[in-house]
């Protein structure tokens, strides 16, 4: 395979997009993330009503190692300077199997069905190709856009060439009442399940990268992205579990946040189970279904009403046949989009 350096065309100079809809357009700062923020959540209100974007979410997403906001962002401005769109690409900062590019945005309803998406798209897909040039490797590269289904982000994605290639399915399950639950396996001897706690933080991303090596689209956490994530305030390793074994080794683990302000979107207290996983070498245990339990144990117990999560519609490991044996039920589903380079 000739790398992608040979293989992808991209633009040599990048403007930013010409003004459109009553916006011009700028790289992003720090500044703006409350009105980007702002923009999500009034989007979500339209496209995805049981979501509630966190600030956190987008401030994660300007630290990603490698980018940079004044190539990688653009925010679309009116006369009197707010923000009322937004842009981003983010470039995987690892690339093992694969070298991925995620696109991320969205257009305040009111400025819709102006050109302000199109315009913005354009742009994105420029930038996303200027990474995946620069790059001397001979691996896959893709452009990805993840979006609601049904929503006006889909058909724009697909006017740009990207083709759904995955579902992602939202399930939850709520404790009241409880949910029946079969009898669980029993914990392998030597072996401790607990919750996680700060020191586990770097074995539970060397057990991530691990677990999600052979799923779809997943490539190696860095550690200092991997160390935010975890240290973010709505993380709770609290009701985050572990198993490890003699050496303190982690086999399996689940990360749970939980974010107040997204409660009244979904119209109840949840978590949310961000990863779960179980090393390889450790499969066939029943550690899945003991490190699940333990968790919507932990956040039933600390006063929560319900737990969600995401799953792809298509995982090899069984994963939503095990969530339903534990209550969970099927939701709204949202599609990744990609071109494949």
């Amino acid at each position: 395979m000739a790398t992608l350096r040979e293989r992808v065309t991209a633009p040599a100079h990048l403007d930013l997009p010409t003004a459109v809809g009553g916006l011009t357009f700028r790289p992003a700062t720090e500044a703006d993330l409350p009105a980007v923020h702002d923009v999500a959540v009034e989007s979500a209100a339209v496209d995805d009503p049981q979501t509630h974007p966190s600030p956190e979410d987008f401030a994660h997403r300007l630290s990603t190692a490698g980018l940079d906001p004044a190539r990688d962002t653009v925010v679309g401005t009116d006369a009197d300077g707010h923000v009322h769109a937004y842009a981003i690409v983010i470039a995987v900062p690892s690339r093992d199997t694969a070298a991925r590019v995620l696109l991320a945005g969205s257009v305040r309803p009111a400025y819709r069905g102006q050109g302000v998406g199109r315009r913005l798209l354009a742009w994105q897909t420029g930038r996303a190709r200027q990474h995946l040039a620069a790059l001397d490797v001979d691996l896959p590269g893709a452009i990805d856009l993840t979006a609601p289904q049904g929503s006006s982000a889909l058909a724009l994605a697909a006017r740009f060439g990207l083709e759904p290639v995955r579902y992602w399915v939202d399930m939850q399950v709520v404790f009241d009442p409880a949910p029946a639950r079969d009898a669980l396996p029993a914990l392998p001897d030597g072996l401790v399940l607990r919750p996680a706690t700060l020191d586990d933080v770097e074995r539970m991303r060397i057990a991530k990268n691990d677990a999600f090596r052979d799923h779809w689209g997943s490539q190696p956490m860095l550690a200092p992205d991997w160390h935010g994530y975890l240290t973010a305030r709505k993380t709770r390793l609290d009701l985050s579990r572990v198993v490890v074994d003699e050496h303190g080794d982690v086999l399996a683990f689940t990360v749970v946040e939980s974010d107040p302000g997204a409660f009244s979107a979904r119209g109840r207290s949840f978590a949310s189970l961000h990863w779960v996983g179980v090393v390889r070498r450790a499969r066939g245990r029943g550690l899945a279904p003991l490190v699940l339990a333990a968790t919507l144990d932990a956040v039933a117990d600390g006063g929560l009403s319900a737990a969600a999560l995401d799953v792809d519609s298509e995982n090899p490991s069984g994963a939503v046949r095990l969530y339903e044996r534990l209550g969970f039920v099927a939701g709204a589903v949202s599609v990744t989009t990609s071109t494949a380079l």
